[in-house]
């Protein structure tokens, strides 16, 4: 039976069915698990972003080619849960060209703005022969467009 403290309940027309907690106990109880259970939602909404982010920079992939944009190489960077950066990587002559480079910065900026989950922002690099790919997976950069693992 439960005895008169504050920590024991006496609800009204019910008993308990089982172990018999205390109100510190049951509301522990009751945060573990909304916690686990936020944390699954805050892992299925982070995945979305992501998803939306790759799907965004592979989107500008497919623009750029449209507008003969060469892209040599695309790395992902997440800052936090909804903000993303895309380092991309273009041939050196449409990274000199201002025409193309003009032309690459708009069409990223179209694709930004219709992304309202997420907010990412696009970088434009010239294709070198020393670039090493070390420095800018050290950056932050930890997903490679393409299968090949980095």
């Amino acid at each position: 039976m439960l005895g008169k403290s504050e920590n024991n309940l006496n609800l009204l027309d019910f008993g308990i069915v089982g172990e018999q907690l205390t109100i510190s106990e049951l509301l522990h109880s009751s945060y573990v698990r909304g916690r686990e259970d936020f944390q699954k939602e805050v892992e299925v909404d982070f995945k979305k972003n992501i998803q939306s982010a790759a799907h965004s920079s592979s989107l500008l992939k497919s623009k750029l080619s449209e507008i003969e944009v060469h892209v040599k190489d695309m790395y992902l960077k997440v800052i936090n849960f909804n903000t993303f950066k895309c380092l991309v990587i273009v041939d050196k002559e449409d990274f000199y060209s201002k025409d193309k480079r003009w032309k690459s910065y708009k069409v990223s900026e179209d694709i930004n703005n219709t992304n309202s989950r997420i907010d990412l922002t696009f970088s434009f690099m010239s294709n070198s022969e020393d670039l090493m790919v070390d420095n800018v997976t050290s950056d932050g950069f930890i997903f490679k467009y393409g299968t090949e693992k980095v």
